[in-house]
């Protein structure tokens, strides 16, 4: 039987974000705790489950420190400044702009260690990149600071997209948020990182590299077709 741990603050786990996750990994069995600002989790699984759960597990941590908690940093140097559609486009091409190099990292830090302390991850083995996130926040700040227009904002956000992967997103429901993946096929893990729908929708399409987006007619509401239409091709059936 491998056994493990799991602790993270409650700052960090927004929604009960963990425990949702750790609810999907089939194999996985728990039991969590509270203590004072903490959750904890014993979690463990038979042997022959351990590669596949070990594997489940590291990716959902990657995620929840990679999202949840770089979002933290980033924002956490952005002062009284409004989150709107184009700040919140711009943020989120500056949270996937290194996730291959950060998911790497992140990862061979977790396959050094046997319990998972996130916090503790994040403020010493991972706090080079904190202050790299912390900086992505000043960046950001001094930009919309400097008198920014809206397009202006949109068009630095494209600028660090880059080229897309040519992925088209069909969003079959924008208020539950449900977002299908055309080219791949399935539905998409939308990270429910920020506090309007809207913009978990933006930073969805922003981290599968969406270069197109379908909507059916009853979901466009004027917002959302107007936030998408300056980052994506748009479609409406």
């Amino acid at each position: 039987m491998w056994q493990s741990s799991i602790l993270i603050s409650s700052r960090f786990d927004k929604d009960g974000v963990l425990k949702r996750g750790l609810e999907k990994i089939e194999g996985l069995y728990y039991a969590d705790g509270v203590w004072g600002k903490y959750v904890s989790y014993d979690i463990a699984s038979k042997d022959r489950d351990k590669p596949a759960v070990m594997n489940k597990v590291f990716d959902l941590i990657t995620e929840i420190i990679l999202n949840n908690v770089k979002l933290e940093y980033i924002t956490s140097s952005l002062g009284n400044i409004k989150i709107n559609s184009s700040l919140c486009t711009l943020i989120s091409s500056m949270l996937y702009y290194d996730d291959a190099k950060e998911q790497n990292i992140v990862r061979k830090v977790l396959s050094e260690l046997d319990a998972y302390c996130i916090d503790g991850i994040v403020n010493f083995r991972l706090r080079t990149l904190v202050e790299e996130w912390k900086e992505l926040g000043r960046v950001i700040a001094n930009t919309v600071n400097s008198g920014f227009r809206e397009k202006d904002v949109y068009s630095l956000a494209l600028y660090m997209l880059g080229e897309r992967k040519g992925t088209s997103l069909f969003i079959a429901d924008s208020k539950e948020i449900l977002i299908t993946n055309v080219t791949k096929g399935g539905l998409v893990n939308v990270p429910e990182i920020f506090s309007e729908k809207l913009h978990n929708i933006i930073n969805a399409i922003v981290k599968y590299g969406a270069s197109e987006v379908v909507i059916e007619r009853q979901n466009a509401d004027k917002e959302l077709l107007s936030a998408l239409r300056h980052i994506v091709d748009v479609k409406i059936l």
